[in-house]
């Protein structure tokens, strides 16, 4: 991250932590402040503010989402595949969080289940990661 970006960064977490002081329940603040946190590489704190973002309000498919992502990062799919299942039931017809499923699937070599994802993906007519795909049927030993 160069310095310009880092300043921005640091500005932006000064700025949503002095938005949650003046209101604690402010997922929206916990949530941004998580972003620019796991922006930044930041992401057991980037965790722990999505964590306060979902406590608020746990019915946002997108803080799911993110902490998913942020947990993949970590090398907990497990973990990313629970809150990217938690987005779906939010958000069914969001294809990026399917993406991202098959992707953790795919990393615990849970290929029927990478498929299942892929299908939907497929469904809602969204383009699945070419590279993905091929490396999918490789190692699946399948075609579809």
């Amino acid at each position: 991250m160069d310095s310009l970006n880092k300043a921005m960064c640091d500005e932006a977490i000064a700025e949503f932590t002095g938005a949650i002081e003046i209101d604690p329940k402010s997922a929206f603040a916990y949530y941004q402040r998580g972003f620019t946190y796991h922006k930044k590489g930041r992401l057991n704190e980037a965790i722990s503010d999505y964590d306060k973002a979902i406590e608020i309000d746990p019915n946002d498919a997108e803080f799911y989402y993110n902490r998913g992502i942020a947990y993949y990062y970590k090398d907990y799919p497990d973990q990313a595949i629970l809150d990217w299942s938690r987005a779906i039931e939010i958000s069914p017809d969001t294809a990026a969080i399917y993406q991202k499923r098959a992707f953790a699937y795919f990393k615990k070599e849970e290929y029927d289940k990478s498929w299942q994802d892929v299908h939907r993906i497929e469904e809602l007519e969204y383009k699945v990661d070419p590279k993905f795909l091929e490396e999918l049927k490789r190692l699946s030993q399948r075609d579809k």
